[in-house]
């Protein structure tokens, strides 16, 4: 959690927002402008990621960045807390971080906020999520998606996000398999026949067979939807399988281009029994 407010509201908000448990201890790391000291007290954190909430101010947290040996070590070792709150920051570290947070881990991360504040952050995220609130429009303009209340990103990433991965991948390899059918068609009838260079369908239906034939498939792929809303909602761990990257993967994509070559050869077998 990444927020302007001193240390006692940001305790209350992660209270509040369940990003804290009340049995939760909180590690406090504020005003240490020297980096042994902030050494130290990474090292002494280090110890405690399972049990201890991390609460560092953006005193400190300029010090950190500044120091790019520091920066590696801190963001390393808070990859292992179970939360970590940033108060007293400034739009510019909001960025900072979620930069950082980027390059350490190498993975896809999604920022929210709902202020002038958060644009940076928003803008440096992978995915930005702005909230329209009381504080203007700014950071829902500059955001990937909008939303009008802070309970309706659930809905948005385990139903919305689940299924747009798991039709984006359903659609792509369709359209892989698609035009490996015709290559790999126009392949082996080209080997068939002395390497002649002739076409094995004319223009018009290879124009069709990409667009009006195949057409009702790519608006079903599109359309598609595997589990209900009641269902995501009551099993929120579906969203977890998508997270392991199995529907879009090397696997998959070999998969369906095995299917295309079987495929294509016992059209092809077909064709030379007909003669």
């Amino acid at each position: 959690m990444l927020t302007g407010d001193k240390i006692e509201t940001a305790k209350c908000i992660a209270i509040s927002t369940g990003l804290k448990n009340r049995n939760e201890d909180i590690k406090i790391i504020a005003n240490e402008t020297e980096v042994n000291r902030i050494d130290k007290e990474i090292d002494d954190y280090e110890n405690l990621t399972a049990t201890h909430m991390l609460m560092i101010d953006g005193t400190t947290l300029s010090i950190i960045v500044a120091n790019e040996q520091l920066c590696q070590k801190f963001f390393n070792v808070t990859q292992s807390a179970k939360t970590v709150c940033v108060c007293r920051c400034s739009p510019t570290q909001k960025a900072i971080v979620a930069v950082q947070i980027k390059e350490c881990t190498g993975k896809v991360i999604a920022c929210i906020g709902d202020g002038g504040n958060d644009v940076a952050m928003i803008q440096k995220a992978d995915v930005g999520l702005g909230i329209v609130g009381k504080e203007g429009m700014q950071a829902s303009l500059a955001a990937d998606f909008s939303v009008t209340k802070f309970c309706d990103i659930k809905k948005l990433i385990i139903w919305h996000g689940r299924l747009s991965y798991k039709r984006s991948a359903s659609l792509s390899q369709f359209v892989v398999h698609r035009g490996m059918i015709i290559s790999f068609i126009q392949a082996i009838f080209t080997c068939l026949y002395f390497f002649v260079t002739i076409p094995i369908y004319n223009g018009y239906l290879i124009l069709g067979y990409s667009t009006i034939y195949t057409s009702f498939p790519v608006f079903s792929l599109v359309l598609d939807e595997d589990v209900s809303l009641k269902q995501v909602n009551r099993f929120p761990a579906l969203y977890k399988t998508i997270q392991k990257g199995r529907s879009l993967n090397l696997k998959t994509f070999l998969i369906w281009t095995w299917k295309s070559i079987y495929q294509v050869s016992d059209h092809n077998l077909k064709t030379l029994s007909d003669f």
